[in-house]
């Protein structure tokens, strides 16, 4: 049992190696062709808007103590025109964590402010299985999500209260897959509260954190980046409105 445990938590870096960033995006716009072709012939289109937390978990929380906020969303297709237990859609989120802003005084005298932004996109195709309860005033529901996760390091430059340079220090990308969990609260017949927790195992990927810029003592126009490289598991808990579109 604890070999099969290790392998299964093996498994994204080993998809990972398989497919890449190119084929995920590929897959993801596939998916999409799909959906928005045809759901002209489909009942219930959900639209969900939603906002977000996320927390690192093992060697990803060993390296990054921040928690990231951010917004997402999902478009989800029933596979018939009655209420289908099944559901085809895309899932997608932008989170910021570890944000920072530090004062520098340059070999010229000139004073300069750094402020740095840690972000994450993530994007999953997913399938939702949900029981048909007619009439009830709680729809709980499971997901299966299959993905990546995009994370990448904006420094900005300020000078005077205006920005002169804005650029990537590091980015990264990570396979992942999960699943998640949770309930739509009816508010209206079209307007359902969504409660939903989502966990996801990433595969490697190099990324910065907070304080992980800083100056060369050496050098101080100069910069020292300790790049991160771990899995990036998280957890995530978000909130959001979905609507039924007939």
């Amino acid at each position: 049992m604890k070999n099969l445990a290790a392998s299964l938590y093996k498994l994204s870096t080993k998809l990972h190696n398989l497919f890449s960033p190119r084929f995920y995006f590929t897959f993801l716009i596939i998916l999409s062709v799909f959906i928005f072709s045809s759901k002209e012939t489909f009942a219930q289109v959900q639209f969900n808007l939603r906002l977000q937390t996320g927390f690192p978990l093992e060697e990803f929380a060993q390296n990054n103590e921040s928690v990231a906020f951010g917004i997402g969303g999902m478009l989800l297709v029933p596979l018939t025109e009655d209420e289908s237990v099944v559901s085809l859609g895309l899932d997608a989120g932008y989170m910021i964590y570890g944000m920072q802003s530090e004062d520098y005084t340059d070999n010229n005298g000139f004073d300069y402010t750094l402020n740095t932004n840690n972000n994450i996109f993530e994007s999953f195709a997913m399938v939702r299985f949900k029981p048909r309860w007619v009439d009830s005033f709680i729809y709980p529901y499971a997901d299966g999500l299959l993905g990546g996760r995009y994370i990448y390091t904006r420094t900005t430059e300020e000078e005077d209260g205006e920005d002169i340079n804005s650029f990537i220090e590091q980015d990264g990308f990570s396979f992942a897959y999960g699943g998640a969990g949770g309930v739509l609260v009816s508010l209206s017949e079209e307007i359902k509260l969504d409660i939903r927790a989502v966990y996801t195992q990433g595969s490697k990927a190099k990324y910065l954190t907070k304080n992980s810029i800083y100056p060369d003592p050496l050098f101080p126009d100069e910069f020292i980046y300790d790049v991160k490289k771990t899995r990036t598991d998280m957890l995530s808990f978000q909130v959001g409105i979905t609507f039924f579109l007939d």
